[in-house]
Formats: structure tokens, C-alpha cells, sequence
């Protein structure tokens, strides 16, 4: 596909030498040819940018008018050749700016990107050594909590077995049915809340554990128990 630089240098020339650049010679000139559809669009331009009239050209110039017309002829394609060449390597060094900004730009973006998926990265492993230390912060918790409720439930029941201590009276012995109903309302609630409500069963079990430790009661005849003497 001609150009339309070719296709300008080509028409110069031929003015120069005082040839009509008709559209068959321009492309009889050219070393590539061409479509003549894209031919006559060059040499459209070509005829705008010099201001050529085929219409208007002498056919009874002297040698010398001749002579001056293809010296201006060629000074003309001197002119075209030299812009054309300027304006090629201006925009030769610009492609290679914008090929370097380009490049520029890339390899900032790449950089940003490699650092950003680093960031990432070290996000995610932290946020999963946060989740296992999360995970033993939970179960040191959970066993904390295990912990204090076992003692409040210890400390619950050793106040019940006082309480059931004073309730058996001085020198005499009760069996578990026989107390039960003479524990307070609110103590009664209090072991519901521990999950173990008070049965005879229950409270027989708690008062049993206390004697084997040698506290609050001794055990009597027919499942009965009397307060421990000190």
C-alpha cells in the first residue's frame, strides 16, 4: 500500500521535470504501485497541500520558465523530503518516550501489584496466627470459666452443707427426706441453678463426700446423720 509520503515525493519529482503527475504515470512511478483508489486520495492531497491545477498549467512556457519551474519543482520536493524526514524522526523519538513511559508505567505497576500481593500475603498469615491464638485464648477461657464454676459450686454446696448442719439439731440425727423440706426456698433454687437440684439423693451424696473428708457430719444408724463433734 503506497504511502502518501511516496506518493508526494513521486508528484514532486515529475513537476520538476515538467511531467503532469497524472494518476497512471504517479503510479507507474511508484516501486510498490498501489490500489488507484488509494493513489488518488494521495494525489488529491498532494495537489491541495501545493496548490496544483492541472486545468491552469501553461502549454506554451519558454525553456527558461521551464527550467524555473523544475528548479521550484524541485526545491519543493527538497522541502517535502526534508519535512518529511524531520517529521519522521520526531515521531520516531516520540514512540520511543512513550514506549519508555510505557515501559515505565509496567514495571510501576508490577512493582505495585508484587507488593500489594506480599501485603496480602502477610495479611492472611496473620490473620490466621490471630485466629489460632484466638482459638487458645478461647480454650484458656472456656477452661477459666470451667475452673470458677467449679468452685462456685463448691463454695455453693459447702454453704448448704453449713446450712444443713444447723438444721440438724444437738445430739440428735436426721435422714436426708427429714431435712430436705427445712432448706430455704432460695438455697433449694440456688442448686437447680448449679444443675443438680436438691433431691434426698442428692443431698445424701453431698453430706457422704463431707464425711469421708471428716467435715460437718457423721454418719447414724438407719441412714440418718448427726453433726460432727469436734
Amino acid at each position: 500500500m503506497p504511502t502518501e509520503l511516496s506518493v508526494f515525493m513521486v508528484a514532486d519529482a515529475m513537476l520538476a521535470r515538467g511531467e503532469k503527475p497524472s494518476l497512471r504515470k504517479v503510479r507507474e512511478r511508484l516501486a510498490t504501485g498501489g490500489s488507484p483508489r488509494e493513489v488518488c486520495k494521495h494525489l488529491r492531497a498532494w495537489r491541495k497541500k501545493r496548490g496544483y491545477d492541472p486545468k491552469l498549467e501553461p502549454t506554451d512556457m519558454s525553456k527558461g520558465m521551464k527550467a524555473a519551474a523544475q528548479a521550484l519543482g524541485m526545491d519543493l520536493w527538497k522541502m517535502a523530503k526534508r519535512e518529511a524526514t524531520q517529521t519522521f524522526s520526531r515521531e520516531r523519538e516520540q514512540a520511543k518516550a512513550d514506549q519508555a513511559g510505557e515501559k515505565e508505567d509496567r514495571e510501576h505497576l508490577l512493582g505495585m501489584i508484587e507488593t500489594l500481593q506480599a501485603e496480602n500475603a502477610a495479611l492472611k498469615a496473620k490473620g490466621a496466627a490471630a485466629d489460632q491464638d484466638g482459638e487458645r485464648l478461647q480454650a484458656r477461657l472456656a477452661k477459666v470459666e470451667n475452673q470458677l464454676e467449679r468452685f462456685r459450686a463448691e463454695e455453693f454446696w459447702d454453704r448448704v452443707m453449713q446450712e444443713v448442719h444447723d438444721i440438724i439439731p444437738d445430739g440428735s440425727a436426721m435422714t436426708p427426706a427429714e431435712i430436705l423440706p427445712e432448706i430455704r426456698t432460695w438455697t433449694v433454687r440456688g442448686a437447680a441453678l448449679h444443675k443438680e437440684p436438691l433431691t434426698p439423693g442428692v443431698l445424701k451424696k453431698k453430706m457422704d463426700v463431707r464425711i469421708k473428708h471428716g467435715k460437718y457430719f457423721e454418719a447414724q444408724p438407719q441412714g440418718r446423720y448427726g453433726r460432727r463433734t469436734a
